[in-house]
């Protein structure tokens, strides 16, 4: 026991260990470095090459031909995905095995078509290269040259895929508009009769009147022009404001003229694929990484700066531009009014007329804008539009990417001795841990309040359980979600200690705190305020943890005020408790964020708060930080009526528990007891008393 409760160990005690296990720490590198390499040399190699593709978007202006745009990234997402379908596969398949200008047809004579679009399906998959007008076609598989050929094959068929598409579209495209104007040609000749029946001889109108409807025709006609053109420059306005507000530099390129920045457009794509291919080569830091990486961002820089400045000049153009328009369409809308006015009073065949005749230069508005779309239609098809051409083709690729035997044989060298080194440690310091009880109480001279289990609530009661709270938050309640498992009656056991050492004497204010971080101080006092509660004592929680605030996770409350804000004075302490939704408890919250928490906790205030409290409750449970690591647990100490620490078996070493007992106690606190927190495994056999009464009271339950 001596030996256990020493609480240095020198380097001499080290090197006595390593002596000691010299078998496992020799041995046991050696035969983990024998297994990488085995298992090393027995993975097959595989490679990787690419292939590379370039879009070039063409926009087809009607009546204006062709004019260059820029692919979007939703473009070249569905060109990806159209890349990517089987039809390609299986032009790649035919493309192998008729040669296609190579002597792929000889490789590949033993395989037919389906069984070769499989094997490319398998190793081929298509990327984006982002900013930029490249897809890369990627082969990775375990032959160097066939995968060359596969990337090259499958290269050529998506080209002449996405070429075979464009034509259908295009001839379906034509088709439909053919039948309009054949639908639209019937209709003209339709009103072409009726009007000229209207205009017979012994229907002739009153001189002047078919100036008026002519003039009515005009302005309708103008009007809707002027319409148009407002639509169409009110959504360029539009989009124009939200990409020079955005700052999306593609965004901006794609609503100016093509014909601008088009050296910079070239300069940005290059520079993109070129840091795009160092950093497969090198790390993030390196210097050509960030020289390729600095010359990317001053070019969007200075690109940006020029594109806003191009676009608040266009911006401008267009917004005086659409003032003049205004003014066209309220002098129109006006000289309508007038005239329809007039017309209103001809008789019936003048207004019928008037109808046919409008109705006939609308359809034969309609007629000539489908036969310009059809012009350009034709024009696409016989001058290059949108189109995918081969930018790189893929070349055999001389070693292989995987394994990396080298790498994998000094992992397994390193991870063994790691290994080796804790199993001698452990090995060795099994007898000299805080496992014990004795140990603990012999240490810190203080008792073992409860033995807490390791929480472990089964899954299909965290999903029965409704708690307006995040699941990992519910799995750590068990005295909610499992009334019945050890640790609840572990938690009941620690309040009933509490009541009798504590509470029946008058005091009230008790702290909760650990050693280090992640003993679980913070899901003890939720669980101890619940079974407080639940015994009908009227309790609060409060959260003075201002660092790294937990504990309102637990409850559906709000949590923006709390703490902070009764110790600055913003607001009162009956603004600031909540209910948590559980009888009897109460809860006062860490509340916003604090620059210098230790400050704010020795307010005070902080001590008329614990006297409000004690007016009003039974028990207060206060939480806070570990108390090595900061002072704000120390800060709190002398404030409260008792200290209860957590220990997390095996996490804190000794003279960490002592210097945190040494600490509390000559800032004036008083320890009242430690909490054994989440014993779990072996330890569990050293518990064998505690455990044995928890699980006596859950069958108890049960049988009952």
């Amino acid at each position: 026991m001596e030996r256990g409760m020493n609480t240095e160990r020198s380097l001499w005690d080290y090197l006595r260990v390593i002596k000691r296990r010299i078998k496992i720490i020799v041995l046991l590198p050696i035969f983990g470095l024998l297994i990488s390499w085995l298992y090393a040399s027995n993975i097959t190699p595989r490679y990787a090459t690419r292939a590379q593709l370039t879009i070039q978007k063409n926009i087809l202006r009607v009546g204006a031909g062709l004019q260059r745009g820029v692919i979007s990234a939703f473009e070249k997402s569905a060109l990806t995905r159209m890349a990517s379908s089987k039809e390609v596969s299986f032009l790649a398949a035919q493309y192998l095995l008729d040669g296609g200008g190579h002597e792929f047809h000889a490789k590949y004579d033993n395989q037919n078509e389906a069984q070769l679009a499989g094997m490319v399906r398998s190793v081929v998959q298509i990327s984006n290269i982002e900013q930029s007008n490249l897809i890369e076609v990627n082969a990775v598989g375990e032959k160097p040259e066939e995968l060359a050929d596969f990337a090259n094959a499958y290269s050529q068929a998506i080209i002449e895929f996405f070429n075979a598409e464009r034509r259908k579209n295009i001839n379906e495209l034509k088709d439909y508009l053919n039948a309009q104007i054949a639908k639209y040609t019937d209709r003209l000749s339709e009103l072409d009769v009726r009007i000229l029946a209207l205009k017979a001889p012994e229907r002739n109108l009153p001189e002047g009147t078919m100036s008026s409807s002519e003039s009515v025709m005009s302005v309708e006609k103008e009007l809707r022009q002027v319409e148009s053109t407002d639509e169409e420059l009110t959504n360029s306005i539009s989009n124009l404001e939200s990409a020079l507000k955005s700052g999306d530099i593609n965004r901006i390129l794609a609503i100016l003229p093509s014909s601008s920045f088009v050296n910079e457009r070239a300069e940005l794509a290059r520079l993109s694929v070129q840091l795009r291919d160092l950093l497969k080569q090198f790390t993030e830091s390196h210097p050509k990484v960030e020289r390729a990486r600095a010359a990317l961002n001053s070019l969007r820089a200075s690109l940006l700066e020029s594109t806003n400045s191009e676009g608040n000049k266009l911006l401008s153009g267009w917004k005086k531009k659409l003032e003049d328009i205004n003014i066209d369409k309220a002098r129109l809308n006006s000289e309508r009014a007038m005239i329809s006015s007039a017309i209103a009073s001809l008789p019936d065949r003048l207004r019928e007329e008037g109808t046919l005749v409008r109705e006939q230069s609308v359809v034969t508005s309609v007629i000539q804008m489908f036969r310009n779309r059809l012009e350009d239609l034709d024009l696409s098809l016989s001058t290059p539009s949108d189109r995918i051409e081969l930018f790189e083709l893929a070349s055999v690729p001389q070693k292989p990417f995987y394994p990396a035997t080298k790498l994998i044989i000094g992992m397994g060298f390193a991870i063994s001795l790691i290994f080796a080194l804790a199993i001698a440690f452990i090995l060795e310091s099994l007898d000299t841990s805080l496992f014990e009880l004795r140990d603990v109480e012999r240490l810190i001279e203080k008792p073992i309040l409860a033995v807490i289990p390791s929480i472990n609530i089964d899954a299909d009661k965290v999903n029965e359980c409704k708690i307006p709270i995040k699941r990992e938050m519910v799995e750590k309640l068990p005295l909610v979600v499992d009334p019945r498992s050890p640790s609840s009656e572990a938690y009941r056991t620690l309040r009933t200690v509490i009541n009798n050492r504590f509470t029946s004497k008058g005091k009230k204010t008790l702290l909760i705190t650990s050693t280090t971080p992640q003993e679980g101080k913070t899901t003890t006092i939720v669980n101890l305020s619940l079974a407080c509660a639940d015994a009908g004592m009227k309790t609060c929680l409060v959260g003075a943890n201002l660092r790294h605030p937990i504990i309102g996770r637990f409850f559906a409350i709000d949590r923006t005020k709390g703490l902070h804000e009764i110790l600055t004075g913003t607001m009162p302490p009956e603004n600031v408790v909540q209910p948590t939704g559980y009888e009897n408890l109460d809860i006062i919250d860490s509340g916003s964020f604090a620059r210098r928490p230790a400050e704010l906790l020795a307010k005070p205030e902080l001590e008329k708060l614990f006297s409000w409290l004690k007016e009003r409750y039974e028990i207060i449970l206060i939480d806070s930080p570990p108390t090595l690591p900061v002072a704000d647990s120390a800060t709190i100490a002398p404030k409260v009526d008792g200290i209860l620490l957590v220990y997390l078996v095996s996490v804190a070493p000794r003279d960490a528990l002592v210097r945190c007992k040494n600490i509390l106690e000559e800032v004036g606190g008083n320890i009242i007891g430690v909490v054994f927190n989440d014993i779990w495994g072996a330890s569990q056999a050293d518990y064998a008393g505690y455990y044995y009464y928890h699980r006596y009271a859950s069958d108890e339950f049960r049988r009952i």
